[in-house]
Order: structure tokens, then C-alpha cells, then sequence
């Protein structure tokens, strides 16, 4: 996930950096954090229907839990190649709260990329 955000955040640095119009170099900072909020909440929702969390294997020996790319998991060994995941369970009042938080944050972030646009008109 930290990888993941360091990328985005890199990504973010050329692009602004590239941005041609002052609406475009308002927005993207906003814009990117907004895309980290929604897959943050997502995420956050696939572990609450789930009930647990797959946080990476810390060990290749014994069973572990592999993606399909439908997003399903099934069980794996090393010897398959695949990226490994444990589960781990979560406490499903404290995710809720995190929803209530990210959902928060993602409504600010859309009103300051509102602001942006009222300030920048095209």
C-alpha cells in the first residue's frame, strides 16, 4: 500500500509539474489524493464484506491465500508463484469509523477541487 502511494505520489510530482493550466496545477493535488481516499475505500469495503483483511505472507512455507483476478481467493503454496496473503481479521466497528472518516475526506477533497474550478473557470 505504502509502495502504491509513493508511486502515486511521484506520479503526481511529473504530472503537476507538466500541468499546463492553473486550474489543472490547482486540481491535481487534490485530484490525486482523492484517487488515494477512493481506493482506500474501497479497499475498506471489500474488508468489511469479507470480515477480514489480506495482509501480505510473512513466511513462503505452508498454506497461504492467493487472488484470482476475479478477486476471490484460494489457497496456494509457494510453489505456485504467486503472490501470498494471510487473513486477518478486523474489527468491523473501527473500519466502519475509517469509512466515516475517508468519506469525509473524499467530500472535502471534491469541494476543493469545486473551489479550483470556481476560481479557474475553462
Amino acid at each position: 500500500m505504502r509502495v502504491i502511494a509513493l508511486t502515486t505520489l511521484a506520479a503526481t510530482l511529473i504530472l503537476t509539474a507538466c500541468a499546463t493550466t492553473p486550474r489543472q496545477k490547482c486540481e491535481s493535488p487534490y485530484r490525486a489524493e482523492l484517487r488515494n481516499v477512493t481506493a482506500d475505500m474501497r479497499e475498506t469495503r471489500k474488508a468489511v464484506q469479507r470480515g477480514y483483511r489480506l495482509v501480505p505472507a510473512k513466511f513462503e512455507f505452508g498454506l497461504h491465500h492467493c487472488l484470482r483476478p476475479s478477486g476471490s481467493t484460494y489457497l496456494c503454496t509457494a510453489d505456485d508463484g504467486e503472490p501470498m496473503y494471510d487473513k486477518r481479521r478486523i474489527n468491523r466497528a473501527a473500519e466502519q469509523a475509517k469509512l466515516r472518516v475517508l468519506a469525509e475526506e473524499a467530500t472535502r477533497l471534491q469541494a476543493a477541487i469545486g473551489q479550483c474550478q470556481a476560481k479557474y473557470p475553462e
